[in-house]
C-alpha cells in the first residue's frame, strides 16, 4: 500500500509518546485530547511507527522456579529442595542454585555447556525440574553411580533467556486499528511487534573443571534498549470505520516463550518513547 502526498488534501502529522520510568510506572504512555478530537474521520488516515526506544533490560529472562533441583538423599537424611527466584542474567541464576545449602557445584565448559562437577552420588541423587532439564540438557534423574561429573549435551544460552518478542498494542482510539488478533485466547490490538535478536555467540573466561564463584566473568551479547526507525518500507495501519479519535493509549507487552504475556516495568530513569505517522488521504485518484 502506498499513498501520494502531492495529492489534494494529503498531509502527515506526528504525535509522540514518552515516559519516563521510576521502577513501578509500566511502559505505556497516553495522549488525552479533552476539548477537541485529534481526528475527526479515522477513515481518512493510514497510521505508522515512527520511531520507537525502549529498554528492556528490565524484563526477567526466567521467571522463578520452584524446586528447580531436589537432592535426593540415599541415606536417610532430608532431601534439600533448591528454588530460583526470577533472574535478570545467566550467571545470577547459576549462583543462586550454587549458594543454596547444599552439596552442589554447577559451573560451564569453554563452550557453554552446563556441567555438575564432582557430586557425592553415593549421598545424593539429583532430580531437575523440566525446565531446568530442557535448559542443561541432561535428563531430569540423574544417578550416576561410580560417576563424579555430568555434562550437558548442548550450549544452554539459547534456552535460557525466554523472551520471545515485543508487541505494541494499541488502546483507547487507537484500539480501532484494523490490527486485531487473537493471542493466548485474549483479543489483542497489535500495532506491531519485535522479535528479539537470539545470537548467542560467546566465549567463557571460567577455569574449566572449576565451580562456578563469583570471578567468573561470561563475554556475550547482553540486552540493550529495542529500538526502531522506519524506512521507506513502513508498516502502514488502516482504521476500522470512521468514528472521530480523542484518547489514544499505546502499551508495551513482553510475550515469553511459552505465550505468557508480561508487562515491562521500566527501570527508574529509563526512557520509552514512540513517535507515530498520521498520514491523511488526498482527495483525488482514491
Amino acid at each position: 500500500m502506498s499513498f501520494e502526498l502531492n495529492k489534494d488534501g494529503s498531509y502527515v502529522f506526528y504525535l509522540n509518546f514518552r515516559t519516563i520510568g521510576d521502577g513501578t510506572l509500566e511502559a505505556s504512555a497516553e495522549q488525552l485530547f479533552s476539548f477537541t478530537h485529534l481526528i475527526e474521520d479515522a477513515s481518512m488516515y493510514a497510521l505508522s511507527i515512527e520511531r520507537f526506544r525502549l529498554p528492556i533490560q528490565s524484563v526477567p529472562m526466567r521467571p522463578a522456579i520452584n524446586n528447580a533441583v531436589i537432592l535426593r538423599s540415599k541415606l536417610g537424611a532430608a532431601d534439600i529442595f533448591i528454588s530460583t527466584n526470577r533472574t535478570f542474567s545467566l550467571y545470577e541464576w547459576l549462583l543462586q542454585l550454587n549458594a543454596a545449602a547444599a552439596p552442589l557445584a554447577i559451573s560451564l565448559t569453554a563452550d557453554g555447556r552446563a556441567t555438575i562437577l564432582n557430586f557425592d552420588f553415593n549421598a545424593f541423587s539429583i532430580e531437575l525440574a523440566p525446565v531446568v532439564r530442557r535448559i542443561f540438557d541432561m535428563d531430569a534423574a540423574i544417578d550416576g553411580v561410580g560417576v563424579q561429573s555430568i555434562i550437558g549435551g548442548t550450549v544452554i544460552y539459547d534456552r535460557f533467556d525466554q523472551l520471545f518478542k515485543i508487541q505494541i498494542e494499541g488502546l483507547n482510539g487507537l484500539g480501532a486499528v484494523q490490527q486485531e488478533i487473537i493471542d493466548t485466547n485474549v483479543f489483542v490490538t497489535v500495532l506491531t511487534d519485535f522479535i528479539i535478536p537470539s545470537n548467542f555467540t560467546t566465549s567463557v573466561t571460567n577455569t574449566i573443571g572449576q565451580p562456578i564463584n563469583n570471578t567468573l566473568t561470561f563475554t556475550f551479547p547482553s540486552r540493550q534498549d529495542l529500538e526502531f526507525n522506519a524506512s521507506n518500507a513502513r508498516r502502514l495501519i488502516m482504521f476500522r470505520g470512521s468514528s472521530p479519535l480523542q484518547n489514544l493509549k499505546v502499551r508495551v507487552t513482553g510475550i515469553f516463550r511459552d505465550g505468557t504475556r508480561n508487562a515491562i516495568i521500566l527501570a527508574p530513569e529509563s526512557i520509552f518513547e514512540m513517535k507515530l505517522a498520521f498520514f491523511k488521504k488526498g482527495t483525488k485518484g482514491q
